[in-house]
């Protein structure tokens, strides 16, 4: 093969092999927001009030995520409609073609990136991460070498940090309450909906995907728009190109860190349920005295709060 047909099949498959690795991402996310949809539904019979409280609140970050993007993109809201058992967004806009194409199609994907990148301001915010410390190496730009620089390298680097992080959190701090609430409940509609054809409406994921066959043209002019962009940003400023990459891989995975609260709240909730109120007090105490009386404030920390809600489950799963 000559170096010139190298190159142009590196022109696309270099960028090819980054979407591919922040797809696989979000597909884990996806698949995620399925597991955590299916147990919530554990707690619908003997809680529905918080059962409603939370299906209400994950369709406000959903529908915010589309009202927000619509607003960036200069559309206006008509409407902005939100209940605990669904919800839309009414926009529209004055403008058509290609640019109004690739708005419509962010407001689609919007829920997949807005709740986690509300998260990671609020972790910037406090201080929790700085991406000027993810560092990897792809070496050379072929698709082998993004795919083992990024799986093998960034990915892990980032869920070893964000993860410790998460759990070395000292809880007797009212911001880092909130960041686990926030956490725990705004993530179960962090994805582009889908609806079932039989309702007569149409979901965000039938609209991103419409967007794409019934437009090709577009489709085409946006895939060598982005491709460009990625290589102007990645010749002219490659520490910038770096902090993207690693803005577009992180917010999927906090997704998932987050799903992962909500998951392990619920679990929680099904075991304080089957446990009576005498045992219940027992093992909060236990959990209270293992977490305050522990050695804190240390790069141990989050042993003591690792080993304080092991203590609970566990004294609550033998008490059942």
């Amino acid at each position: 093969m000559s170096t010139t047909s190298q190159d142009l099949i590196n022109l696309f498959a270099v960028p090819l092999s980054f979407f591919l690795v922040i797809l696989s991402i979000l597909v884990i996310q996806s698949i995620t927001i399925n597991i955590v949809s299916r147990h919530l539904g554990n707690i619908s019979f003997k809680h529905p009030r918080l059962f409603r409280a939370m299906n209400w609140w994950g369709v406000f970050i959903h529908e915010l995520s589309h009202a927000i993007t619509a607003l960036l993109t200069l559309n206006k809201i008509k409407e902005f409609k939100v209940s605990s058992t669904g919800g839309h967004v009414t926009h529209y806009s004055s403008g058509s073609g290609f640019f109004q194409w690739l708005a419509s199609q962010l407001i689609s994907a919007s829920p997949a990136f807005v709740p986690p990148l509300m998260v990671a301001i609020l972790l910037g915010y406090l201080h929790y991460i700085d991406l000027g410390n993810f560092t990897f190496d792809f070496g050379s730009l072929e698709m082998a070498s993004v795919f083992s620089g990024l799986y093998l390298g960034l990915i892990p680097h980032i869920v070893k940090t964000v993860g410790l992080r998460l759990v070395n959190l000292d809880y007797s701090r009212v911001e880092n309450i909130l960041l686990l609430l926030i956490l725990t409940f705004s993530f179960s509609a962090a994805k582009p909906s889908s609806i079932d054809k039989k309702s007569g409406m149409q979901g965000d994921l039938q609209s991103l995907i419409e967007g794409f066959y019934k437009f090709p043209v577009y489709t085409i002019l946006s895939v060598l728009v982005f491709t460009g962009i990625f290589w102007i940003l990645l010749k002219l400023n490659p520490s910038w190109f770096l902090y993207v990459v690693m803005f577009l891989v992180l917010l999927p995975i906090l997704s998932i860190f987050a799903l992962v609260c909500n998951y392990l709240f619920i679990r929680l909730v099904n075991l304080f349920d089957n446990s009576s109120k005498l045992r219940i007090i027992l093992s909060i105490s236990a959990f209270a005295l293992v977490y305050f009386f522990m050695k804190q404030y240390t790069v141990e920390q989050y042993l003591v709060n690792i080993i304080s809600a092991c203590v609970l489950v566990v004294i609550l799963k033998l008490a059942k």
